[in-house]
């Protein structure tokens, strides 16, 4: 996805953040067993909330201590997901895969060929995900393709713009036996879906502005200097934070589970909390590290 899901470590309650760690070393190493060593590469805290929601209802895996290639002196703590990790795995490698492809389409030259080589190194592992779970990755094309459609006509419709990416998420859900709980996990993951869109947008907006690149928000609003206007900016939080509040109110129809703290963490805490940051100007991306900087600014 595009790493801005991220948890408050400061707001961990008690063994919270070693489970959380666990789980994102339980995921690295699912990558890996499913899906080759390259696979590891894609490994973000957005996809370790992914597997820790998948598994939240279901039984917590087993745990022990392993090395891998980061950590080859020290053992650490490792969640074994079982297939919800699996499924996370995988859907991690479509997503990514079907990001760059968009990505070789919007980029420049050199940014493309970027773009390219790192479609091609993950090609191999991308091919078996797309098999191992074909209809998440036929839905990803046909909603990439929609979404490339309505940009490629400039559209300032940013409900439906952001409708066409948010609604690739839901499908992760398919896996869950429960039709309930199946149709509650896809709310929520619509809404993630939604917020990861708009956020993105505001962040790139400076940038697209000045590349000429598509953005929902300059297609919709006044922009000046790279920037939206105080009324504007304001509607966007507003739209941003009824996202989160249907996260919220999804997530507590879901009976309790083993993995409630840390995912409380996320949606609570983290959630508001880049959004506020990055209002400020003040966020930069992880991509599966913790950033000091950032959180003595939470």
């Amino acid at each position: 996805m595009f790493g801005y899901i991220t948890p408050v470590k400061c707001a961990f309650k008690t063994d919270e953040y070693d489970r959380f760690r666990a789980a994102y070393c339980g995921l690295c190493h699912s990558l890996k067993r499913y899906y080759g060593p390259f696979a590891r590469f894609v490994l973000n805290f957005d996809f370790t909330f992914l597997a820790i929601l998948l598994t939240h209802t279901a039984e917590e895996g087993s745990y022990s201590r392993k090395r891998c290639m980061a950590h080859p002196f020290r053992k650490r703590l490792c969640c074994a997901g079982g297939a919800p990790f699996r499924r996370a795995a995988g859907y991690s490698l479509i997503l990514t895969q079907w990001k760059l492809r968009d990505g070789i389409a919007d980029s420049r030259v050199v940014k493309g060929v970027l773009y390219r080589l790192a479609a091609l190194f993950l090609g191999r592992a991308y091919r078996k995900a797309a098999r191992d779970f074909s209809a998440f990755d036929a839905h990803c094309r046909t909603q990439l393709d929609h979404l490339r459609a309505l940009e490629g006509e400039s559209s300032g419709d940013l409900d439906r713009v952001a409708d066409a990416f948010a609604a690739i998420l839901p499908h992760a859900a398919a896996g869950v036996a429960d039709e309930i709980e199946r149709r509650v996990f896809a709310e929520l993951l619509y809404h993630t879906g939604r917020w990861i869109y708009l956020i993105d947008a505001y962040d790139d907006l400076e940038q697209d502005k000045r590349f000429g690149n598509y953005n929902p928000l300059a297609a919709r609003f006044q922009v000046e200097g790279g920037k939206l206007t105080d009324t504007d900016k304001a509607w966007l939080e507003t739209t941003l934070t009824h996202s989160v509040n249907r996260i919220v109110s999804a997530y507590h129809l879901l009976p309790d589970g083993s993995w409630g703290g840390i995912l409380e963490n996320i949606i609570y805490l983290g959630f508001p909390a880049v959004t506020k940051r990055v209002f400020a100007g003040r966020f930069r991306r992880k991509w599966g590290r913790w950033e000091r900087k950032e959180q003595r600014t939470l």
